[in-house]
């Protein structure tokens, strides 16, 4: 089991990578997360080391399979967790947003999965992200 703030490392990760299309930066990320950079330098040693990331110095970091599964698997919480906020109890986007954050990372696999069933499987969240698996090779559950 990872912590809290690994899963938060390998979550902006992911969305950066898939959004540009290229590694991350230090610096990019650590405006992203709110760190100074000599913060994400040293977590990109460690997540690096223990297979999470792939980090080069000087072009930047990119998920390795391990660190992606996890990404993808709390994106995927953040998604169904934030859709409920804001179709089910009527809270203002950015403050599910805010919630979601804080909510995906205790929220066990099982539950969340309740949640996207009980919510009749929803396709996107309020942003308009669609609700991707967690894992590329699991049956599709929407």
């Amino acid at each position: 089991m990872v912590s809290p703030n690994i899963e938060d490392y390998l979550e902006h990760i992911h969305i950066f990578t898939r959004k540009e299309q290229r590694p991350v930066k230090t610096t990019e990320l650590a405006n992203l997360l709110g760190v100074k950079p000599a913060a994400v330098t040293g977590m990109a040693k460690k997540l690096s080391s223990e297979g999470y990331i792939i980090y080069e110095p000087y072009v930047g970091i990119k998920l390795d399979e391990k660190g992606e599964l996890i990404a993808r698997k709390i994106l995927r919480k953040h998604l169904i967790i934030e859709h409920f906020l804001v179709d089910c109890l009527g809270v203002d986007l950015k403050d599910a947003c805010n919630e979601a954050c804080k909510l995906e990372h205790s929220m066990s696999d099982d539950t969340i999965e309740r949640l996207y069933v009980y919510m009749k499987k929803p396709a996107t969240c309020p942003h308009g992200e669609k609700i991707e698996k967690a894992f590329p090779d699991e049956k599709n559950k929407e």
